[in-house]
């Protein structure tokens, strides 16, 4: 009877571990370069929850396959919104991004901080970028631009930036496509390296594509090493129907 018990205990175990598996949730601290304009609490959780639902895709009628899967992660935010000042809001130097990568860390599983612009994320990255993170073990902080100050103006898709350079922080890479006409499905993927806005402005978050492969280090978390070095954004713009 005891053996009995145990080996029902331990399948329960097992069906518990896999069902968890299946989800994770990730809190995180946002801070915005004193020089800018304040983020709400109610922003900043807007853009976390539309992040979430995107990766989660719970229209219940859209199909999976191993290519765009339903990836059941959520962001919560931790505290307030908070400030900083120092290293400037704009980066343009290493020393400015190890500075603002290692600035202000708290509890929470990662770290979103706010600046004006980003022109350096690291030796051959560098140039005008919406967002910056890498993730050495010891870094679990993202680098976004602020949603009022992109360059190419009104309409980026913060939310999809941010869940973007997290998943940089899990160890995700750029999906490497060139060709629209090779692989259609990489320019659409989260990981890809368009251009979010080029790519993806007014275009329905059902439509963003995480394969199965990706979505098991969003749901691993942040701390694992990714296989760099990344490259730049490229324009691509919506293939023809």
């Amino acid at each position: 009877m005891q053996m009995i018990v145990a080996i029902v205990s331990l399948a329960l175990l097992m069906c518990v571990q896999a069902t968890s598996a299946q989800s994770a949730a990730y809190s995180v601290s946002v801070r915005v370069h004193g020089s800018l304009p304040r983020l709400s609490a109610s922003d900043v959780n807007s853009l976390l929850d539309k992040a979430s639902k995107m990766l989660q895709k719970n229209n219940l009628g859209h199909p999976e396959s191993d290519d765009d899967v339903k990836c059941d992660v959520t962001f919560t935010l931790k505290g307030p919104v908070g400030t900083f000042s120092d290293p400037p809001g704009a980066i343009v130097n290493q020393g400015n991004i190890d500075a603002v990568m290692n600035s202000d860390l708290d509890d929470a599983d990662f770290h979103i901080k706010v600046v004006e612009r980003i022109e350096f994320c690291r030796p051959g990255v560098e140039g005008n970028q919406a967002g910056c993170a890498f993730s050495p073990p010891r870094f679990r902080s993202i680098v976004v631009v602020h949603p009022g100050s992109h360059p190419s103006g009104p309409g980026f898709p913060d939310h999809l930036l941010w869940a973007h350079e997290f998943g940089h922080l899990t160890g995700l890479g750029h999906r490497e496509s060139q060709s629209a006409a090779e692989t259609p499905h990489d320019e659409f993927g989260l990981m890809t390296r368009c251009n979010l806005k080029d790519q993806f402005s007014g275009m329905d978050d059902a439509k963003v594509q995480v394969n199965r492969d990706e979505c098991r280090r969003l749901l691993a978390g942040p701390g694992h090493r990714s296989p760099g070095p990344f490259k730049l954004p490229q324009k691509c713009g919506h293939p023809p129907h």
